[in-house]
């Protein structure tokens, strides 16, 4: 059950389709670059297309992936997911 958990976490937390084709991640938002409705990964994606924000995006993009894989990494251990079970 914990790969389904993750797999589902890891869906929502990218659900980049949705956000930026109902609304392009608005409404603005005064004194910052993202929208009301934004997530981290239609932000990122802002920041490189409308912005040219690349050295920004980068390096969240990284810590981001850092955080997901950290997270992934700790529910497997968590869970003993990788642990073998003998049926014998």
């Amino acid at each position: 059950i914990a790969p389904i958990i993750i797999t589902q976490y890891t869906f929502n937390f990218n659900n980049f389709n949705i956000i930026y084709l109902f609304n392009n991640g608005g409404p603005a938002v005064a004194g910052s670059n993202a929208g009301g409705t934004d997530i981290l990964v239609s932000w990122i994606y802002k920041l490189t297309m409308s912005s040219s924000q690349y050295a920004i995006a980068a390096t969240i993009t990284i810590l981001l992936s850092i955080f997901v894989v950290g997270l992934a990494l700790w529910q497997f251990r968590a869970t003993k997911s990788f642990k073998n079970d003998d049926m014998a």
